[in-house]
């Protein structure tokens, strides 16, 4: 086969794969993970069940082969922020706009993430997940730094940073139900506002 023919079926094959990632998240958006079937995929995706089966051998694959391709972006872009050169408390701050950024620009996507976890939760195993916990440990050595470096007060890190990353959903799924979303700056600032400052007036803590 020639360079071109190669070229043109990975491409084509890259296509078809982002179609099919597409119905999924469509699909879930819908109905559920729960309820999707391959049946279904194939018939959003406008394909046949056979050549379904030929990028995905199984419904746990393909669910999997979405949160892995559809969050590389997201998850390029906070390691990118996580090994920067940015202050600890800048750091912090760069990766809750980004998050609320690209949650909005994906909004279906997100909906795919909340079934997901949802789904996670009711079989309690989402805190033993490899994923969540790297980005658990990766905060808390950002938090860790800071608190090195004097810009934060002593504390466990690693639940704190459990306690941001819970507050990251919750609030970018509080987003998630509002038709527009309100000002992302503003929801963003709100975050980090509460986890630097707390919530109480400065009198109420003499």
């Amino acid at each position: 086969m020639s360079k071109l023919k190669t070229e043109r079926k990975r491409l084509f094959e890259q296509i078809t794969r982002k179609a099919i990632q597409e119905a999924v998240v469509n699909l879930v958006t819908r109905t559920g993970t729960r309820k999707v079937t391959m049946d279904q995929v194939a018939a959003e995706a406008g394909l046949s069940k056979g050549c379904l089966y030929i990028h995905f051998r199984s419904k746990k694959e393909l669910l999997e082969s979405v949160k892995t391709d559809r969050f590389k972006p997201l998850g390029d872009q906070l390691q990118e922020i996580l090994n920067g050169s940015l202050t600890p408390n800048q750091k912090i701050e760069s990766i809750v706009y980004r998050l609320f950024s690209y949650f909005d620009e994906n909004r279906g996507l997100f909906r795919f993430l909340l079934e997901e976890r949802e789904i996670a939760q009711s079989q309690v195993i989402r805190q033993k997940n490899s994923r969540y916990r790297n980005f658990v440990e990766r905060i808390a050595n950002v938090l860790d730094d800071g608190i090195a470096s004097g810009l934060f007060r002593h504390m466990d890190s690693k639940k704190v940073a459990s306690i941001f990353i819970e507050a990251m959903i919750a609030m970018t799924a509080r987003r998630l139900l509002e038709e527009p979303p309100g000002p992302l700056d503003e929801d963003a600032r709100l975050l980090i506002q509460v986890l630097f400052r707390g919530i109480a007036l400065m009198h109420d803590l003499q």
